[in-house]
């Protein structure tokens, strides 16, 4: 019982490890630009204190190969135009959609937690 509620434990936090979260932020940039055959959207926000290093642009990305890439670019647009406050979830310390951009995990708008 107590190897399941550790295991159960390490679960719950280590997606807290992996993931850099940006609540109550506004967008202040949002691009899809095409390159080597796949789309990216790149985002940026009023508050980039703790990025990830690699990201020297201050921007978050994602790319067409991830499988919400789609509703991201929606939900970023819409959040941009509308001009409500966004949660964003980047990939700590991760670059690999766009070398000098954060990865992008996920965006809500509002006040609703992933």
């Amino acid at each position: 019982m107590g190897k399941i509620i550790v295991v159960l434990l390490g679960v719950l936090f280590s997606s807290n490890l992996v993931a850099s979260d940006f609540t109550g932020k506004k967008l202040t940039g949002a691009a899809v630009y095409h390159h080597d055959g796949k789309s990216i959207l790149f985002v940026k926000i009023n508050d980039t204190n703790h990025m990830a290093a690699c990201a020297s642009t201050k921007r978050f990305a994602i790319d067409s190969t991830a499988a919400n890439f789609k509703e991201m670019v929606s939900v970023a647009m819409m959040a941009y135009a509308t001009g409500e406050t966004v949660h964003i979830k980047g990939i700590k310390d991760s670059c690999k959609y766009w070398s000098n951009s954060q990865d992008l995990k996920g965006i809500a708008i509002g006040s609703i937690p992933f």
